[in-house]
């Protein structure tokens, strides 16, 4: 699976407008046979009024027949174009990630990888020759955080595009509760922060900020 990630700030007073522009948008792909989830993501850390469009494609194929749609369609363009009219600016950096893990094994499912309200996000840098350790520990944190009733999913996608050793750890909750009952663990429990210690020693962290979003649309 291929994500494609737009990231933007609303301007103020415009969310209504952008959401119903990404709708249209939605909608003009899919009767043209581009079949992609798209998920608005809404910044709660940081710059809050900050998007993330994010959009997952199947195979790199899907990806690509969405990029010549964007190049090709004049009345795509226009749809797309009401998109970022709505945006604080059009200058948005768009990045592209191949899925490399997925906490319930199954990349391509509909029903595994469907979003949920909440999205935590590390990124960082996986180090040489880490990868294997870096998938390992991750999967020991995440059996342990599910014995202990934490209900979560979390996937993990390397870059495509840029800094192509860069990596995010995302984690999607149902609610806030599950959210903070992760945070609580990470910071109460000393063998499960041995466990997440193991997995960021893999790791060369871009930033030490996590990043914490809500679904939007």
């Amino acid at each position: 699976m291929y994500r494609r990630i737009f990231t933007g700030i609303i301007d103020q007073g415009k969310t209504r407008g952008f959401l119903d522009a990404m709708r249209n948008a939605s909608t003009h792909q899919e009767q043209r046979g581009i079949r992609a989830r798209t998920i608005i993501w809404g910044s709660m850390t940081g710059q809050t009024n900050g998007v993330l469009i994010v959009s997952d494609f199947n195979t790199m194929e899907d990806l690509e027949r969405f990029s010549d749609l964007a190049a090709e369609d004049a009345s795509f363009a226009d749809v797309r174009r009401g998109v970022r009219t709505n945006m604080l600016f059009d200058h948005n950096d768009v990045s592209i990630h191949r899925m490399a893990y997925h906490s319930e094994g199954l990349y391509s499912s509909e029903e595994a990888t469907a979003p949920r309200r909440y999205m935590r996000v590390l990124a960082g840098e996986v180090k040489p020759g880490k990868h294997r350790e870096f998938v390992m520990a991750i999967s020991l944190a995440l059996e342990y955080q599910k014995q202990r009733g934490i209900d979560a999913v979390t996937s993990v996608w390397t870059a495509v595009t840029g800094q192509t050793s860069g990596i995010s750890v995302v984690a999607e909750f149902d609610t806030l509760a599950e959210l903070e009952k992760f945070d609580e663990m990470a910071q109460k429990d000393a063998d499960f922060a041995e466990l997440r210690k193991a997995t960021r020693e893999c790791m060369v962290f871009l930033t030490s900020q996590v990043s914490i979003y809500r679904n939007l649309l």
